[in-house]
């Protein structure tokens, strides 16, 4: 008899906890999805696999160690999973939302981090998204990388929280605006920066109001398609302020402080040269790209995370900072040998201000003054070449091998035993996909 009574009292428990199960997974029309991702190759620096930048190369009597030797890596951690959902309709909107992440978080690789998270109410002709997605400003998500590391420096794209409005309009044209969070968490690993605010000893960044957003596309199939991809352009850019401010004197006296402008521009474009024909890739010809040029883009640029040069603060209180400006872009060409089998060519450029005026200011430091003179380590330059084979075996596995070829230029030669004031590598790499 004890043994039915506890037999039910257990069926009792269980039950409404495989009922809440149920709900809390299936209560909307949820797909599972994402890749597995893993890649290996040998990089002619000791870097590993998440290169951007060359160190510094070695020269007599000033030896970089990462210069002088190479190494292999294995890593897994690009593999995603998201949760793709579809809602109840909301004022005569279809709404959705997608959760999706990697292994690839700053600090602790393989660890799990948020890629996305937003919400997406869609009235046809116009949208409304709501959460953590990539921004609008610059982004042409139409190259083909065996790492997702490669053209990083060169407005590849991020994912920031924002809330964007998109309306289509007359067939081909789109016009989208929206407030952006003016920080990045994930580049950052989680410190003072990631959320806005730049803390050093007698200096701070500091994001008062939300930046914004905003772009003008046109897309046409009338020069057919390669895939979902049709011709387009477009003509984006963001613009905000930063308060940048500054200790007069010791610790425990008063701040001075200057607002900088942050901005940026960008032309994209995508152009099926020869496009598919019947289903068919075979053939097909695609150039796409895009150019910009920013001042202080901290938010969107993991890289070029340099902050506003001070010139002018002294004990009375004077105070001005000002932002330096990155310009460059990135192209590529892709060539499909049959439906499953194509190669692509890339170059990347990039390249921050380190004019002579530029060098004239100072740069946020731990020293007496609060500033130092603009670091040697501060990169000026950098290039991306890159070549790659891709294959599809089917739907769900994908192959590649590629090289790639990275310069770098920095500030200044290198204190003692970190080079000299450029480099380059050289990587080998192989990758395999199974996407589900």
């Amino acid at each position: 008899m004890k043994k039915v009574v506890l037999v039910l009292l257990a069926l009792f428990i269980a039950v409404p906890m495989v009922s809440d199960a149920g709900s809390a997974t299936s209560r909307w029309d949820m797909t599972i999805g994402g890749f597995v991702k893993f890649d290996a190759g040998w990089n002619s620096q000791a870097q590993g696999g998440d290169y951007i930048f060359a160190s510094p190369q070695s020269y007599t009597g000033n030896w970089n160690v990462t210069d002088d030797y190479s190494n292999a890596f294995m890593a897994a951690g690009e593999t995603r999973l998201g949760f793709y959902v579809k809602g109840p309709d909301a004022w005569g909107a279809k709404t959705s939302a997608v959760v999706e992440g990697d292994f690839r978080q700053a600090g602790a690789y393989e660890a799990f981090r948020l890629r996305h998270a937003f919400m997406k109410f869609d009235w046809g002709t116009s949208d409304l998204v709501i959460g953590q997605t990539w921004q609008i400003w610059g982004l042409m998500p139409s190259f083909n990388l065996l790492g997702v590391n490669e053209i990083g420096p060169m407005n590849k794209g991020d994912r920031l929280p924002q809330i964007t409005f998109t309306q289509r309009f007359a067939k081909y044209w789109s016009v989208a605006f929206g407030l952006i969070s003016p920080y990045q968490p994930q580049l950052a690993g989680g410190n003072q920066a990631a959320r806005g605010v730049l803390t050093l000893t007698n200096q701070q960044r500091i994001y008062q109001m939300p930046l914004v957003q905003a772009e003008l596309g046109y897309k046409s199939d009338a020069c057919g398609k390669i895939g979902p991809w049709m011709m387009q352009f477009a003509l984006s850019g963001f613009a905000g302020k930063t308060k940048n401010a500054r200790r007069i004197g010791a610790a425990g006296t008063m701040w001075a402080d200057d607002d900088t402008d942050v901005w940026g521009a960008a032309f994209k474009t995508y152009v099926p040269i020869i496009p598919e024909r019947k289903g068919s890739k075979a053939g097909a010809l695609a150039l796409t790209g895009q150019v910009f040029m920013s001042q202080g883009p901290h938010a969107f640029f993991g890289p070029w995370s340099y902050d506003a040069y001070t010139a002018g603060s002294d004990a009375t209180g004077a105070f001005v900072a000002q932002n330096a400006t990155v310009t460059g872009g990135w192209g590529e060409i892709s060539y499909w040998f049959t439906n499953n089998v194509w190669i692509n060519g890339l170059y990347g450029w990039g390249s921050y201000n380190w004019s002579n005026a530029i060098r004239g200011l100072l740069v946020p430091g731990t020293g007496a003054a609060g500033n130092a003179a603009i670091a040697s380590t501060s990169v000026k330059e950098v290039q991306h070449t890159i070549v790659n084979l891709m294959y599809d075996v089917n739907p769900a596995i994908r192959f590649g091998i590629g090289w790639s070829h990275v310069e770098t230029g920095y500030a200044d030669f290198q204190a003692a035993g970190a080079g000299g004031k450029s480099g380059s590598l050289d990587v080998g790499r192989i990758a395999a996909w199974y996407f589900f």
